[in-house]
Order: structure tokens, then sequence, then C-alpha cells
């Protein structure tokens, strides 16, 4: 499963290769999420900021989807 994150480099690259309408790609990719939004790359970097903290320090082996509720989606 592909990771839903707003990055200028992700989108760009899709809106390049596929040469879809930006705003388009952007409304359907949050509309595919349970969220309605798609993330950020500061989600990612709050989820690791979160694993490398002292709060998590009996956190072992744990898979952590940073992906707006995409995974949960039936």
């Amino acid at each position: 499963m592909r990771a839903v994150l707003s990055t200028p480099m992700a989108v760009d690259d899709v809106v390049r290769r596929y040469g879809v309408d930006r705003d388009k790609l952007v409304r359907g990719r949050d509309h595919a999420v349970p969220m309605q939004h798609m993330g950020e790359a500061w989600d990612v970097a709050y989820a690791a900021l979160y694993l490398a903290s002292d709060e998590a320090k009996y956190v072992t082996g744990v898979l952590l989807p940073v992906d707006g509720g995409l995974t949960c989606k039936g």
C-alpha cells in the first residue's frame, strides 16, 4: 500500500508522470483517506520523534502506520 502524504515531490511527480490535474489529484487523494486529508511529512516526523522519545521507552517491535486510517479502511 502506498502512503498518502502531501509532499511537493510526491504530488508533483505523479502530476508529471501521468499528466493529471494537480488539484484533482489532491482532492482524489484527500477523499481516499478516512481522515479526509493527506498527511504531511511532519506527521511522519512526529511519529518518529515519539518513538525516539523517553515516552516510548517500553515500546518494542511495533508497526506504526502514519496513514490517516488508510490501512484500517474496509
